[in-house]
């Protein structure tokens, strides 16, 4: 079949993932990479978005006391990030504390 009106790649690359079933892996990482903008520059600065699996966000923070404020945040957080993502793929966010230190000359 012959097409004679133009698509555009976004169009395309929409269907490829669609087929492949990556619908719901892109919407998580859309969560993830939106991490900065839900909670400012200043706390994305304290923290990492590391990656959702089965619905749960894992977040490094730098200190309990920052991981305590976060986790009250927590429903705020989860709505913010699936708006953002275009669907719910976080039901959770896991809070943990960084392994690697800085260390000060």
């Amino acid at each position: 079949m012959k097409r004679n009106e133009p698509v555009s790649l976004r169009e395309v690359l929409e269907a490829a993932i669609s087929q492949a079933g990556m619908d719901g892996r892109l919407a998580e990482r859309r969560a993830v990479a939106a991490w900065p903008a839900v909670v400012g520059e200043g706390l994305a600065q304290l923290t990492a978005a590391a990656d959702v699996r089965g619905g749960v966000l894992t977040v490094v923070a730098r200190d309990a006391a920052l991981r305590q404020e976060l986790t009250m945040m927590r429903s705020v957080l989860v709505g913010a990030l699936n708006k953002e993502a275009g669907a719910e793929v976080v039901s959770d966010i896991r809070f943990v504390s960084s392994l690697i230190k800085p260390i000060n000359p």
